[in-house]
């Protein structure tokens, strides 16, 4: 795995120790990348109290305004959750790391996202995510700290970059801002056609959705799909 292509998202983080105690968990296992998502909390001097030799990277810290603005460069961007959403491709921690290992290594920009300490990612929040990561648990006990999530992710990171690896051919991949994008203009396209239901649009659009994550389309695909349905879009507007 090549650490330099993977960032970290902690959404709506509220307290500052947790952050803190993140960027250590980090500086550990070798990541650099970690973003904030309108987090509920500011006081970054707290955290770099907790981070310890790790306050380095609190000084590259992004900060965006929202989740979907935080994971738009990502091409594999994972959501982790102690549920199973229902339609959703849902990974085990171990196997997410080896096929982000092959989507790094591919040239492939990896994000990983971590809920807020209080009621971890909403279905809502999972939307901007491809796939959904489980840290498996005893099932007397089923939720972990965020800081704890963390650091089991990025250890499981780390241990796969110490892995020899070959750089795979691959044709650029789409990120999540461009397959956004897409989505928005198949879903305004597929309503005026009258394929979408206008009152539930997305109950058939994520099943799309998701057809086109585990085709993983390149850059140059993504961008052909988006001509195509502006094309369409023309021609339905223009029709009698």
């Amino acid at each position: 795995m090549d650490l330099s292509r993977v960032s970290f998202v902690l959404d709506k983080v509220r307290h500052p120790d947790n952050l803190g105690s993140a960027l250590r968990a980090m500086k550990n296992s070798g990541l650099s990348r970690i973003i904030v998502a309108d987090p509920h909390t500011h006081d970054f001097e707290r955290a770099r109290k907790m981070a310890t030799d790790a306050d380095d990277l609190l000084d590259h810290l992004r900060v965006a305004k929202d989740l979907a603005s935080a994971v738009e460069h990502g091409t594999m961007v994972a959501g982790t959750t102690s549920r199973a959403p229902e339609g959703r491709p849902t990974l085990l921690l171990r196997e997410f790391v080896a096929r982000a290992s092959a989507e790094t290594d591919s040239g492939g920009e990896v994000v990983v996202v971590f809920g807020n300490e209080q009621r971890g990612l909403s279905d809502a929040e999972l939307d901007h995510c491809h796939l959904v990561v489980n840290i498996p648990t005893a099932p007397a006990k089923t939720s972990i700290n965020l800081a704890q999530s963390v650091m089991l992710a990025a250890h499981e990171c780390f241990l796969a970059s110490l892995e020899p690896r070959e750089p795979l051919e691959r044709p650029p991949p789409a990120n999540a801002r461009l397959l956004e994008t897409l989505y928005a203009k198949m879903r305004s396209v597929l309503v005026e056609a009258d394929f979408l239901n206008p009152q539930n649009p997305d109950a058939i659009l994520s099943e799309l959705k998701r057809l086109l994550e585990r085709a993983s389309p390149s850059q140059r695909e993504a961008e052909l799909l988006l001509t195509a349905f502006r094309h369409l879009e023309r021609a339905l507007r223009v029709r009698p």
